[in-house]
């Protein structure tokens, strides 16, 4: 007989189950998935669903622990079964077709170790909010244990509207023989800084049809790890990406000393990148021959940073006739320049040209180097005209 639920009950009722795979004990033989037909899955807030998992790898950070990955057949089946409770007007982790949480990952595709899925579940129902209803499976045993367990690697959560509820969630939490998740920055999109921090997983469930004990594991941004040194295994070791912004892939094969996997993770980097600017780039001297002095006498110019993060530079010159009073430095910054008649330049007549040259010296900074035209006209007379001054 069914039962009725006040409307107390209604809202606040939640049931956790715990399922697990003794890592011990060998399969023996394999065993297809259990389960009757799929319901419709309906996408009903993805957004929701992605920031159970948010929230939930926080908190496993915030306790040491790995984060855990997404994974679709995961979250396929916890969205089926959603639909299935709002469809059957049934509350429980035992679907209508009598599968249970093990059954439906498999029957969505989830690798067995061996006979059966290594899955744990969480559902619940009347929350309307992915904090209200994290809140809660943390305020209960069972859920949170769930939540903090160090054996999962992978997580699916499903968020579906309607019934008896009006919000159902399931989360379903998990781990595959041979599938190792690793997270850069505990799984952020993106990285202002190229030093970042590797977490590792590793096989804690059991080592049938999967890898045993790790004996090493190579990091590399190159699938085919040319160069990468094996390490011991960590939870968490660091990495310096390569230089240049954009997506960044990082890869980490792991090895028992006879079985390897390889495992990857993305991120974007956006590094404060130094952009080099000049005030000017031509400069013109004008002497009259034989004077010994210029029109000007010096002239300076700016050297600036059109990016982020500080720009260091260096000057120089390909003419022994020019004088540059500042050669390296950190922008925003000047530098004088003048003309050396040490050699005796300003006493014959002509046109000499030169080029000063503005370097930036920060390996990943942009428009560098540039270039300032320096002309130089020596000729016999120079006229001064001076404009008449009118008395009021």
């Amino acid at each position: 007989m069914k039962k009725l639920l006040t409307s107390w009950e209604l809202v606040w009722i939640i049931v956790a189950l715990v399922f697990t795979l003794h890592a011990g004990a060998p399969v023996l033989y394999a065993q297809g998935p259990t389960g009757g037909a799929k319901a419709d899955i309906s996408i009903q807030n993805e957004a929701f669903e992605l920031e159970v998992i948010r929230l939930v790898n926080q908190e496993r950070a915030s306790r040491g622990l790995h984060p855990l990955r997404l994974n679709t057949n995961l979250r396929d089946a916890a969205r089926d079964h959603n639909q299935d409770m709002i469809n059957n007007d049934f509350f429980s982790h035992e679907g209508s077709d009598g599968s249970l949480p093990w059954d439906r990952a498999c029957d969505h595709g989830y690798t067995p170790y061996g006979s059966s899925c290594y899955v744990g579940e969480n559902i619940a129902g009347g929350h309307s909010t992915p904090a209200a209803v994290f809140n809660a499976w943390m305020n209960s045993q069972g859920h949170r244990d769930n939540i903090l367990s160090s054996l999962y690697r992978e997580i699916g959560v499903g968020h579906t509207t309607g019934g008896t509820y009006s919000h159902y969630w399931t989360m379903d939490l998990g781990a595959q023989p041979g599938v190792l998740p690793v997270f850069i920055n505990n799984d952020e999109d993106e990285t202002t800084s190229r030093q970042v921090t590797i977490t590792l997983t590793k096989e804690d469930v059991s080592s049938w049809g999967s890898i045993g004990t790790i004996t090493g594991v190579q990091i590399s941004e190159d699938p085919s790890f040319a160069g990468a040194t094996w390490q011991s295994w960590s939870q968490t070791m660091p990495f310096t990406l390569s230089s240049g912004n954009g997506t960044k892939t990082v890869y980490v094969r792991f090895t028992d000393g006879s079985t390897q996997v390889t495992s990857s993770d993305t991120i974007t980097l956006n590094e404060p990148i130094p952009s080099l600017s000049l005030s000017t780039n031509k400069i013109t001297f004008l002497a009259e021959v034989g004077s010994g002095q210029t029109s000007p006498a010096s002239v300076t110019f700016a050297i600036n940073n059109d990016g982020s993060d500080v720009l260091h530079w260096t000057a120089g010159d390909d003419a022994g006739w020019l004088v540059l009073g500042n050669t390296s430095g950190d922008a925003p910054a000047s530098a004088g320049t003048s003309v050396d008649n040490s050699s005796g330049i300003l006493d014959s007549l002509g046109k000499k040209t030169a080029t000063i040259t503005v370097t930036a010296t920060n390996p990943d900074a942009v428009n560098t180097p540039q270039t300032i035209s320096v002309v130089l006209n020596v000729v016999e007379e120079i006229h001064a005209i001076y404009l008449p001054i009118v008395m009021q």
